[in-house]
């Protein structure tokens, strides 16, 4: 989404020591009421020594403003870990809509239960992909044209809302119950279909965009991946913590470059120049000692 981070590893832990952590400078700098509500959640699993597998930074992408309001590094994504992740997105402030992300459930009950009310969004990419994996249509034949088929004319609908994805369903289930394994998979998309439109809602009922995918977010654990493959690891726990921290207030600060269509005017600006509060100077962050 945006120009590369700039500056190495050894740089940045010469700069930690005097770093806030970026959910601090969400708490003392911007204005809660500037962020659109509707946010992006992923977990990006990077290797810490002392851990025998990855454990995940939990971070969201406010959608309107492309800001990071929250991080958390934590050892799990389950739902304590995710409540906590919503209890630190609460505490500076940020009114949370609506929840776009895969289909973990600990993201979208973790979401209701420190924010009720809000609206969640399964991402249509991370649940097609399911349905790819389990049908096993990248190395088989077998269901490649009954997936093109609810592709195209299930998914590949703009504005579909619950009532017309089922009935969309309904339409096609009678090509497809020659077979247990596609029908078992239409019932999967039906049972769905409420966390699947709920960005239709959003919109008629909260006038908000919400996105139906987590690419946004996904474009920038690229970008995270490409630092972490000249770390190859983190030292403890704390080290990381920081380190990733630090990694997303420098994001926060660099200017976009490359936003397309309606996001298109981001460019030429850093994130948190969107949430900042009016009046409130930022300090050169990467100059603190």
């Amino acid at each position: 989404m945006g120009r590369g981070i700039g500056g190495t590893y050894r740089q940045l832990v010469r700069e930690l020591s005097g770093l806030p952590h970026n959910n601090e400078i969400t708490e003392w700098y911007c204005n809660p009421k500037r962020f659109g509500g509707a946010l992006v959640v992923d977990g990006k699993y990077v290797a810490v020594k002392g851990y025998a597998e990855k454990i995940p930074l939990i971070y969201g992408i406010d959608y309107k403003t492309h800001d990071i309001p929250v991080c958390l590094l934590a050892l799990s994504e389950n739902f304590q870990a995710m409540v906590q992740f919503f209890t630190k997105l609460k505490n500076t402030g940020y009114v949370l809509r609506s929840v776009t992300c895969d289909e973990n459930d600990a993201i979208r009950m973790a979401a209701l239960y420190v924010f009720p009310g809000c609206i969640t969004q399964i991402c249509h990419v991370h649940f097609l992909e399911n349905i790819r994996r389990t049908l096993k249509t990248r190395s088989e034949e077998t269901y490649r044209t009954f997936l093109e088929d609810i592709e195209t004319h299930i998914f590949d609908v703009p504005f579909l809302g619950k009532e017309r994805l089922e009935a969309r369903i309904r339409w096609r289930s009678p090509r497809h119950e020659d077979d247990s394994v596609k029908i078992a998979t239409m019932q999967h998309i039906f049972q769905s279909s409420e966390k699947l439109t709920a960005y239709v809602k959003a919109k008629a009922l909260l006038h908000i965009d919400c996105p139906r995918t987590t690419n946004l977010i996904e474009s920038y654990n690229k970008q995270l991946n490409g630092r972490l493959k000249t770390i190859q690891g983190f030292e403890s726990f704390q080290t990381a913590e920081r380190w990733l921290s630090a990694w997303m207030i420098r994001r926060r600060l660099t200017p976009f470059t490359d936003c397309r269509g309606k996001f298109k005017k981001l460019n030429g600006t850093p994130s948190i120049e969107n949430t900042r509060r009016g009046g409130v100077k930022l300090p050169n962050f990467f100059h603190l000692r």
